[in-house]
C-alpha cells in the first residue's frame, strides 16, 4: 500500500484517534499498544527500506461474511455502529500535526488519472472511459455543491467491508483503520449499503438515522457508492493479473455509468463491481 496513510505521522494520527474512540466507544475496539520507548510508531529497517509499524491489542470475535448482511437485525446494527462512530468523529479534537488522506474531489481526480492508464494499457476501451470520465465528472459537478460542514464531514473509516468487521460478544465492532480519513459521512454508508442486501438497505438507513438525526440524500449514497466501485477499478488497474477480472467485470459499471448519466435511480440495484445486469 502506497500514499500518504503510510507515513509516520499519518499511522500516528490513526492511531490517536483510535485511543480517543477506545475510551468513549461501547463497542470493543483495537487499542494501540506503546513500544519500549512509550512510542505508537515504531521504525524497522527492512533490506535497507524504513518501514512505519504499529501494535494494536487483538480484538476476540469472528470476521463476518456476506451472509450476515441478509439479516435484518445485523444490518440495522450496523447503520448504528456507523452513526456512533461519526458521532464520536464530530466531537474528536484533532491537532495541526494530525495527517490522513482526504477524500474530495482531489481524491476522484487521482481516481480518474489511474483510469484513464487503465485505457492506455488496453484494459479499458476508448469507448468504456469516455463512458466513466463523463458519469464521474457529473459527481464531480454535484460534489461541489455537498456541504464539508462538521455534520456531513469529518473522520470516517473508508473502508467499510466484511473483512473489516467483526461480530464480538458485544456487537459488531470495526477493524482495519488503515484507509481512514476524512471525507463525507456518508461515504461510510455507501460502502455500507454495497455489500447489504438491496432489499435490506432502507433498514440499514434506519438503523443510521436512529443515531445520527439528519435526512439521508440518496442521490448521494448512489454517487459515492459508484465512486468507491470505480476506485476498486482504479486500483486494480497497475495488477496485471486482475486485468482480466477487469474485462469481465467491466460491462456492470459502464451499465452503472449509463444508468447515471440517464438520471435513473440506482441504489436498490447497485452491487460491488457496478449494476445488476
Amino acid at each position: 500500500m502506497q500514499g500518504i496513510q503510510t507515513t509516520r505521522e499519518a499511522i500516528q494520527s490513526e492511531l490517536q484517534y483510535l485511543l480517543a474512540w477506545s475510551s468513549h466507544a461501547e463497542m470493543p475496539v483495537q487499542i494501540p499498544v506503546l513500544n519500549r520507548n512509550g512510542e505508537l510508531v515504531s521504525r524497522i529497517v527492512i533490506e535497507g527500506e524504513e518501514v512505519h509499524c504499529s501494535v494494536l491489542k487483538w480484538l476476540f470475535g469472528d470476521m463476518m461474511s456476506k451472509s450476515d448482511f441478509a439479516n435484518r437485525e445485523t444490518v440495522s446494527a450496523l447503520g448504528k455502529r456507523m452513526a456512533a462512530l461519526h458521532q464520536f468523529s464530530r466531537i474528536f479534537k484533532d491537532g495541526s500535526s494530525f495527517i490522513r488522506p482526504e477524500y474530495g474531489i482531489a481524491w476522484v481526480h487521482t481516481m480518474l488519472t489511474k483510469l484513464r492508464s487503465g485505457e492506455a494499457m488496453g484494459v479499458i476501451t476508448a469507448e468504456e472511459f469516455h463512458l466513466l470520465e463523463h458519469a464521474i465528472s457529473l459527481v464531480i459537478s454535484r460534489m461541489k455543491g455537498w456541504s464539508t460542514r462538521f455534520e456531513t464531514w469529518g473522520f470516517i473509516h473508508a473502508d467499510i467491508h466484511y473483512s473489516n468487521l467483526i461480530r464480538t460478544s458485544r456487537g459488531i465492532s470495526f477493524i482495519d483503520f488503515g484507509l481512514s480519513g476524512f471525507g463525507y459521512y456518508a461515504m461510510d454508508v455507501a460502502l455500507g449499503a454495497l455489500f447489504t442486501a438491496s432489499e435490506l438497505r432502507d433498514e440499514l438507513l434506519s438503523g443510521y438515522t436512529s443515531i445520527s438525526s439528519g435526512i439521508i440524500d440518496i442521490t448521494q449514497l448512489e454517487d459515492l457508492m459508484f465512486l468507491n466501485i470505480s476506485d476498486y477499478y482504479a486500483f486494480l488497474v497497475s495488477r496485471t493479473e486482475k486485468h482480466m477480472w477487469i474485462r469481465e467485470h467491466i460491462p456492470s459499471l459502464i451499465q452503472l455509468c449509463k444508468a447515471l448519466l440517464e438520471g435513473h435511480t440506482v441504489f436498490y440495484h447497485m452491487n460491488q463491481v457496478g449494476i445488476r445486469i
